[in-house]
């Protein structure tokens, strides 16, 4: 059975998609090295316009104003240059209030299209463009440190990793949160009190990497302006002991924080990247792997939520569980010596 991969990695190989919201103009080439603040696309969003009654400004009818009208359709204004006029003894004119492209004239009126900046994309993180993606994007490559999520906030950011805690599994707070954190992807344990990550939000972080977030919290941390990613389950857990060494480690690293909610249909899981300077890695990340003995898995539901062991026995047929349901379970051992059977369905296999 295919099961969805989580990866905890010191070192593989990643592709990712980086896409503009709409359709737009892809500026990278195939085979080019980025950086993180390289552009790869631009595309204008939402457009804006404004209506320049002219007629009116110049104080005369919709047909008399439009023999006095200065700009065509297509024309690029800047504020303040001519539209219409002048007119009368006083040489009335109508000058444009904003900059922007003319798309339509007539009868007194003048559509205009504002200039607004092109939404931007930046890279994120160090790589290799090794796939244009017609109008929206491109497929960037990278080697080095990843780690996956169960939760994310939604948000994006970059920056230098940063552990500020003594022990794995002491709780952060905002006593913790000083000048070290300041701009950088802070390497935490678990959240449960709404001061730390209003703390972290004015000191200001870049991002915010736990193990566990009280629930309670969830609605507080979607609203937070920074990336929060929550690796292991809502509660107190601190940073699981696969992905904790391999951020420490990496501490005043780079990194890309994509805290994106996790879709199952299009294969987007939170997590973080942190490229190092290799230049080809064989191994490559993939999303699901087949089930077997052996297999590192974390259990994803009550009442086993976030436990991470070893398959032991695939059940053969289905098993029934305390609550009755008849499931396609497996036996797995847990790090604590603890042999128990889970729904195949509840579980997720850790690559490491």
């Amino acid at each position: 059975m295919q099961l969805p991969l989580t990866h905890f990695q010191a070192l593989t190989t990643m592709r990712r998609e980086r896409l503009l919201p709409f359709a737009g103009k892809v500026l990278a080439r195939k085979g080019q090295k980025v950086q993180s603040s390289d552009i790869l696309a631009e595309c204008e969003l939402t457009p804006q316009f404004a209506l320049v009654e002219y007629g009116r400004g110049l104080g005369l009818a919709p047909q008399k104003a439009d023999a006095f009208l200065q700009v065509k359709v297509g024309m690029d204004l800047e504020k303040n240059d001519l539209i219409a006029g002048p007119v009368g003894i006083m040489k009335r004119v109508v000058r444009s209030l904003h900059a922007g492209r003319v798309v339509l004239t007539g009868e007194g009126q003048l559509l205009l299209r504002l200039k607004s900046q092109p939404f931007t994309l930046q890279a994120g993180f160090e790589g290799t463009v090794v796939e244009l993606i017609a109008d929206r994007g491109v497929i960037l490559q990278t080697v080095g440190v990843l780690a996956q999520g169960i939760w994310g906030n939604g948000r994006a950011a970059n920056g230098i990793v940063v552990s500020v805690l003594a022990q794995a599994d002491e709780e952060l707070t905002e006593s913790h949160l000083d000048q070290r954190a300041h701009n950088a992807i802070v390497i935490g344990s678990y959240v449960s009190k709404e001061t730390t990550l209003e703390k972290a939000a004015a000191l200001p972080i870049r991002g915010l990497v736990l193990g566990g977030l009280e629930a309670n919290l969830i609605p507080m941390a979607e609203q937070m302006p920074y990336p929060i990613l929550v690796l292991d389950g809502f509660g107190r857990y601190p940073i699981n002991s696969f992905a904790y060494p391999i951020l420490v480690t990496n501490e005043k690293r780079e990194a890309y924080l994509s805290a994106e909610k996790w879709d199952a249909y299009r294969g987007i899981r939170p997590e973080i990247i942190i490229p190092l300077p290799v230049e080809d890695y064989p191994t490559e990340s993939h999303e699901t792997s087949e089930l077997s003995v052996g297999n590192r898995v974390r259990i994803c539901r009550a009442p086993f939520c976030g436990r991470i062991g070893t398959v032991e026995q695939i059940l053969s047929g289905k098993a029934i569980l305390p609550n009755g349901l008849s499931v396609q379970a497996a036996q797995v051992h847990l790090g604590d010596g603890e042999l128990v059977v889970a729904p195949i369905a509840n579980l997720e296999i850790i690559e490491t």
